[in-house]
Parts: C-alpha cells; structure tokens; sequence
C-alpha cells in the first residue's frame, strides 16, 4: 500500500531521518519501534504530509505523495492520530467526532445556503456514525462533555474515533498506548485488530513490547533515521543489533 523509498529529511544541520525504506503491506498492522530520536513521529509527519523530505519519494496506491501537502494526503486515505493528543478542548466529545468526517456540505457556504435539505441529511448521518464510533470506543456516555475534560486514555480513544470518522485506508497511529492504564491499552490493541479487519491499513509507532506483541503483523525497527531491521516481534527483540540500538537509547523490554 505504501513505499518509503530512501527518505531524508533533517531539522536545520541535525538529520532525522537518513536513507529510509520500507513499505507498508495493505490489510496488516505494521509496528515502526526505535530508541528515542530514532525518526519515527518525523516519518509519520512526513507520511502524512505535514514535513516534505529533501530526498526520496513515498508512493501511496500508485501515486507520489511526498510534498503534496497534509489536505491533500488526507483526501487520499491517510489519517494520522498523534503522540500528543489534539481534540477541540471546548467542543462536546460527540462534536469533535463529527468535526471529522471529509467533505461536510456545511463546510461550503454556498451549498449550506441552498441545499439545506441535504445539508441537514447528512449531518443526520454523520451524527448516527460518530454515535456508533463512540459507542465503539465506549465513549458514549461522555458524548456531551467537553472533550477538554476527558482523561488521557478517553483521549486516546476519542483521536482513534475521530481518525476513522476521516474514513482512513491507511492509518498512523503514534504512541497510542502511552500514558494509559493496562486495560485502556487492551482495548486499544482489540480496538486496532478490529480496525484492520474492516480492510483499513495501520501503520504504528509505539515503544510498549506488550502493547505491539498484540497488535503488530511485524516490525520495523528505526536508529539514527535508518531502517535497522524488519521482522516479527520477538526475532527482532533477539537481534544483538537491536539491542546495542536500544541500549544506547533506551530499553528494549517487556513494556517501556
């Protein structure tokens, strides 16, 4: 589904992301692991098209994508969710997840003035679809809170609805499990496996071993920008390589 082919980017004089490829295979989860500083959320950000890379080409479906910018991204079928959780703080939970869906008829002035009727129908449907993603995420009996108030693994869980209310092929997940209590993260994992069932792509960023052993298809693992290796969970764990890269950087165990 995607191609990452010898991607570089860097922040002023430091590179973050140095010769990078790999590709994301369509109906799978793919893990994307590394020590801190790796270049892994500068990736995702550059999928997504929020950063143009100053060489290499990503190929989405069959067509270029890297600098054609986040909107455009976004039209094509990549959502991406961040490790930092953005929701509208002052907007009820139910809104926030409305807020998301592509292509709103009252987004366009003209047509909210003349096809009322229409407009009204399909902001009927979208408020029916946000209430089953919240329901799904069980979030439902916040659904008129400020999404300000929600605790930080309701976070998670209303980015996650919110990304699929865009109608995503591929989605980027960063860091969703961090900062979450254990059964939090289970539902998120379960959630996710769901996700890929239904025919949509994901493409992950975590440092949580557990979290990814019930999740991720296979891994990829990221140091100094570079992809080191590629394969299932515990065979990468093993490799000497990996763990010298962790070592330098952090820890390669069971739930950091």
């Amino acid at each position: 589904m995607l191609e990452i082919e010898d991607v570089e980017f860097a922040y002023g004089g430091s590179v973050a992301v140095a010769g990078c490829t790999f590709s994301v295979e369509q109906g799978q989860v793919t893990g994307l692991i590394g020590p801190n500083g790796a270049g892994k959320s500068t990736l995702l950000e550059i999928i997504a098209g929020g950063l143009i890379p100053s060489r290499g080409k990503l190929v989405f479906d069959g067509v270029e994508i890297q600098g054609v910018g986040r909107a455009k991204v976004a039209q094509l079928g990549i959502i991406r969710t961040f490790q930092t959780t953005r929701e509208l703080s002052r907007l009820p939970v139910l809104e926030n997840v409305v807020f998301a869906a592509p292509n709103q008829t009252g987004e366009n002035v003209l047509a909210s003035l003349f096809r009322r009727r229409s407009w009204a129908a399909q902001e009927a449907q979208l408020r029916v679809r946000a209430e089953e993603l919240l329901e799904w995420v069980g979030l439902t009996r916040l659904r008129e809170e400020p999404a300000g108030s929600l605790s930080g693994g309701q976070r998670r869980l209303l980015e996650i609805a919110r990304a699929l209310m865009a109608e995503p092929k591929l989605l980027l997940l960063d860091e969703p499990s961090a900062g979450v209590f254990p059964a939090v993260r289970q539902l998120i994992a379960r959630r996710i496996r769901e996700i890929v069932a239904q025919g949509i792509t994901v493409l992950v960023v975590a440092h949580n071993m557990a979290f990814l052993a019930e999740v991720a298809d296979d891994v990829v693992v990221m140091a100094e920008g570079r992809v080191l290796r590629r394969g299932p969970l515990e065979e990468v764990r093993a490799d000497q390589a990996v763990v010298a890269a962790y070592l330098g950087g952090g820890h390669v165990g069971g739930t950091s």
